[in-house]
């Protein structure tokens, strides 16, 4: 009965104490962060290393045993596991809570220089994007008429994925489906016995044909042109000279 008592007769002050608390519901409403599902993701860094052409139990003996070996004598680390595939190596460091992510992600990267030294040659292990299990926000296809999926796969590739990426709050953008352009040369062994030579040397050969070089700079004048020589491989011909070239549509 007092506090009512008290409430009746301090009208004044019961309404400006209910106006302060609407104001301050309003104001923490509108800076309430709203999201489908509570993050509970612990603080972990994820390494991942692509390695074409092995095999799963290679790059479980070969890739991830040797980085989580690295990896287990970090300062507050709660556990570290990983996931072999054919070709792909995923180690996740998991830390205790409260840790700051950038912390964790610098030391991982420096003691990631160790384990470089035990890894095939061509294997490059790289760190995964700074997100959780619940950060993927959207989904979407790329469809053409008349289009392959080989076509589709490169607009989203060199298209839609870079101008999808500086928008604010988007960390990572994923590309599943299609098929990849690619160029292969396939060595023949007869014609590497008859002249010679070996895989590395035709593999030398291709990449150092694969390039643009400078030429200097010639004055004519007020004017400079700069010299340039392109040597990008563009088509099939660049590399096959005796394949036919590429059909021109008429304007």
């Amino acid at each position: 009965m007092k506090q009512i008592t008290f409430l009746l007769r301090n009208r004044l002050l019961v309404l400006l104490a209910t106006a302060v608390l609407m104001v301050a519901g309003v104001f923490a409403w509108q800076r309430l962060p709203i999201d489908a599902f509570p993050d509970v993701t612990n603080t972990q860094v994820m390494i991942l290393s692509k390695s074409p052409g092995l095999a799963a139990v290679d790059v479980e003996q070969r890739v991830s045993y040797p980085i989580e070996q690295v990896m287990r004598g970090l300062p507050r680390v709660k556990q570290v596991r990983s996931l072999s595939k054919a070709g792909l190596s995923q180690v996740v460091i998991i830390f205790e809570d409260g840790v700051d992510t950038y912390w964790t992600r610098q030391v991982v990267f420096e003691r990631l220089s160790i384990a470089r030294e035990q890894l095939p040659p061509g294997v490059e292990p790289e760190l995964g994007p700074i997100s959780t299990g619940l950060g993927e926000i959207l989904q979407y296809t790329i469809e053409g008429d008349g289009q392959s999926a080989m076509e589709l796969r490169t607009v989203q590739d060199w298209i839609v994925a870079p101008l999808l990426k500086p928008i604010p709050g988007v960390n990572e953008v994923n590309s599943f489906g299609g098929e990849v352009k690619q160029y292969q040369v396939l060595v023949s062994p007869e014609k590497l016995v008859k002249y010679g030579l070996t895989v590395n040397e035709v593999v030398e050969a291709v990449e150092q044909g694969n390039a643009n070089a400078g030429g200097g700079v010639v004055v004519r004048g007020w004017e400079q042109l700069y010299m340039r020589g392109v040597g990008l491989i563009k088509d099939i011909p660049d590399i096959d000279p005796d394949a036919p070239p590429p059909e021109e549509s008429a304007e």
